[in-house]
């Protein structure tokens, strides 16, 4: 391949075609595992296609068997736990942490993250959680569980679990037009945090590119969302909302109960979301028993693939438009 490129362009030399080039495309992964028996036929086929190496398209009819050998299995696992979904009941906190509760909860970010709906501070049983995530990437699953290795206090555990804030990887940012600016992370958790109208204040000025009179100033956030693992809670079902991997890494630990935010929806239509990680509120609140966290650790319900590796990106673009209207 090598002696096809330019090494100082990177282009293919004159007289050589694209096809006679060793072109690899799509070499970057992560070992991902995927909980395909839970999923259907078509989600199956649609995520190995989308998703994943050629490796694995190749033994698409190998992993189409497997799971049509698990569904008899699932369906057993579906009529022997019906109803265990409504059992995953909350516990109180221990009393050794409640002063750091105290100082989580007023934490300014954490109040502005969950003020839609009432939230408490809970322990709950990690297997019982529904868990709407079909995908663990396995590599971030061991880089966690390194860091988590022999912190299993309660204490310890709080700061894992609650904390409003924790470290993030750098997100990267290129300008590509007096309008546009374009950010990516290789954390999938990057987002856009919303604009505000921002009062001005004399060190702003320096900020002023273009010079003029500054009167108004518009402030745009663009981060992460919210650090602490929460959950979605109505009636006696608790949908896991946030933290799956520090959550599916503690279970690989042997840490069966976990200290959570639990957000209180009092009404499934006007407060529960309409889907939690693709999957939809009728199903999350209605099956008789849904997907949970214990069927990640099921022996057979789950297939390690070769997923493509990926960033996240956020383009924010400003508009402009002035007119002389009437007064």
């Amino acid at each position: 391949m090598n002696e096809l490129l330019d090494t100082a362009s990177g282009e293919l030399e004159p007289n050589t075609s694209l096809a006679s080039a060793d072109v690899v495309v799509g070499t970057h992964y992560f070992r991902q595992q995927y909980l395909f028996a839970f999923a259907t036929q078509g989600e199956v086929l649609n995520h190995i296609r989308t998703q994943t190496l050629q490796d694995e398209l190749e033994r698409l009819p190998e992993l189409v068997r497997a799971w049509q050998m698990q569904q008899a299995i699932v369906q057993q696992v579906i009529e022997r736990e019906a109803g265990l979904a409504d059992q995953s009941g909350l516990e109180d906190m221990p009393n050794e942490v409640t002063p750091r509760l105290r100082e989580i909860a007023t934490d300014p970010l954490l109040e502005k993250t969950f003020r839609q709906l009432p939230i408490t501070f809970s322990l709950v049983e990690i297997d019982k959680l529904i868990a709407a995530q079909r995908t663990v990437n396995l590599d971030y699953v061991d880089e966690l569980k390194k860091r988590y290795q022999g912190r299993t206090s309660m204490s310890e555990l709080v700061e894992i679990c609650l904390s409003p804030r924790r470290e993030m990887p750098p997100i990267q940012h290129l300008e590509v037009a007096n309008n546009t600016h374009v950010f990516s992370s290789k954390n999938l958790d990057v987002r856009f945090l919303g604009a505000f109208l921002k009062p001005l204040h004399h060190d702003d000025l320096e900020f002023a590119e273009l010079g003029g009179i500054p009167a108004a100033a518009v402030i745009a956030f663009v981060g992460y969302g919210g650090a602490p693992v929460n959950v979605l809670k109505f009636q006696n079902r608790i949908v896991l909302n946030n933290g799956f991997h520090r959550v599916y890494a503690l279970r690989s630990l042997g840490i069966e109960k976990i200290p959570v935010i639990v957000q209180h929806a009092r009404s499934a239509q006007l407060e529960f979301p309409p889907y939690v990680a693709g999957l939809p509120r009728d199903y999350l609140l209605g099956a008789l028993r849904p997907v949970l966290m214990k069927d990640f650790f099921q022996g057979g319900f789950c297939v390690t693939l070769k997923a493509k590796d990926r960033m996240k990106v956020v383009t924010l673009q400003t508009g402009l438009s002035m007119h002389d209207v009437p007064a």
